[in-house]
């Protein structure tokens, strides 16, 4: 049941930031008995006192039984009624649930609270046409497809034993096992099976590369060096040596990468390389046009978005990050909060875009984004839950599809130069 309260002029905006609005409302006896009463009535229903019925609690008792129920419905009910005429009469649309503050209750004399609201941004888009960007092309060199060939031989790459007798060298692998003593003793979990080395690269135990090299397959070999601030004494045995082999560009490895000659194969290494240059290439002119339109309508925003979008970006790292990245939330969060603002800035921008401009999808178009989207499906059943979960996110899919095309009219728009790099 809703409660209609004569507020009047007991409603009075206390101040304004960006788009966070404050209000404060007042109750005095006339108005906050209206509450009270509808606030004991609401309470018999639910409360209930030994040798009374559910229902049948008298609402005196009520009243002095359960003073700070009391209290939080008549809070309840001003409330609710107070919002409509505040959202009406300030022209506002939250976006979450405006939050009470600063309570004060006089019960059967005054009631005062605030209620603090946040809108959605309102702006007149402007800068959006003729936007001057700049398309960087990049032509892939023959060098750059080489490279890459170079790279996937490296990337397969395998390991495999010298011959008997031959000596570690700088260029290659060695397994071994070590030991480390400090005045004499083995330190504890000191002892260390299997770990390979790569002769050429820098070790975690100075001087461990130049006391093996020369040693053969079975030997040991002890040096000192130092440990952080100690100076440690190890016995190093070699278990294996290995040398690192880096296939050739031969027939095998053509028919491993599903062509029959180099040339085939560099034709197809470059079709990649200058995918990979195109989309980075379009990534670049996006992110020029989005840092336009943003410095050309700034806006304020509403904070608690802003939270929960870095909240979300958040999981969505803790989901994507190796665990050893992760930092502590409100540091992440910290981190985040820029890339929420800008996401969230380019949201409310591009839809006053499309509202300016009339840009909608229609029905027949989220039709026909929903049949590709089957189109990548092969049971029935991966359909049927495509289906379910595509008519639940419906209104986001369209409100995606008026981003892509709004952004597509800014992109036609714009005056875009192109430049080699």
């Amino acid at each position: 049941m809703n409660i209609t309260l004569g507020f009047g002029d007991n409603i009075k905006k206390i101040k304004q930031e960006g788009c966070v609005h404050l209000f404060g409302v007042t109750l005095d006896a006339k108005p906050l008995q209206e509450a009270s009463e509808a606030a004991l009535v609401r309470l018999q229903s639910v409360v209930s006192l030994p040798g009374f019925r559910a229902g049948k609690v008298p609402l005196s008792m009520v009243k002095e039984q359960f003073p700070s129920m009391v209290k939080d419905e008549v809070l309840d009910i001003a409330a609710k009624s107070a919002l409509p005429e505040i959202i009406k009469a300030a022209n506002i649309t939250p976006v979450v649930s405006p939050l009470l503050r600063n309570v004060s209750y006089e019960p059967e004399r005054k009631l005062y609270f605030e209620l603090q609201f946040e809108s959605a941004p309102v702006l007149d888009p402007k800068g959006y046409e003729k936007i001057a960007a700049t398309r960087k092309v990049h032509k892939v060199s023959d060098a750059e497809v080489d490279r890459y060939i170079d790279q996937v031989r490296e990337y397969n790459a395998y390991l495999k034993p010298v011959a008997d007798g031959e000596p570690a060298g700088k260029q290659h692998f060695v397994i071994v096992d070590y030991e480390t003593f400090e005045n004499g003793q083995l330190v504890k979990d000191g002892s260390v099976k299997g770990e390979i080395v790569d002769l050429s690269s820098p070790q975690t135990v100075a001087g461990l590369a130049d006391a093996v090299v020369g040693a053969k397959k079975g030997e040991s070999r002890e040096f000192d060096a130092p440990f952080g601030d100690k100076k440690l004494h190890f016995k190093v045995t070699v278990d294996e040596i290995k040398q690192k082999v880096v296939p050739e560009l031969d027939d095998n490895f053509l028919k491993e990468a599903g062509v029959k000659t180099t040339e085939e194969l560099k034709i197809n290494v470059r079709k990649l390389l200058e995918q990979g240059a195109e989309e980075k290439t379009e990534k670049d002119l996006l992110s020029q046009l989005e840092d336009a339109l943003i410095k050309s309508n700034p806006l304020s925003l509403p904070p608690t978005l802003v939270r929960e979008e870095a909240q979300e970006l958040l999981e969505l790292f803790k989901k994507r990050a190796p665990e050893e990245q992760h930092l502590p939330d409100d540091s992440m969060l910290e981190r985040l909060r820029p890339v929420a603002e800008r996401n969230l800035s380019l949201t409310y921008i591009l839809h006053h875009i499309a509202k300016k401009e009339n840009i909608q999808a229609t029905d027949s178009e989220l039709d026909a984004e929903l049949e590709k989207a089957m189109a990548r499906l092969n049971t029935e059943e991966e359909k049927a839950r495509g289906r379910e979960l595509f008519g639940k996110r419906k209104e986001y899919i369209r409100a995606s599809m008026v981003e892509s095309k709004t952004m597509a009219l800014v992109k036609e728009k714009a005056v875009i130069t192109e430049q080699q790099s």
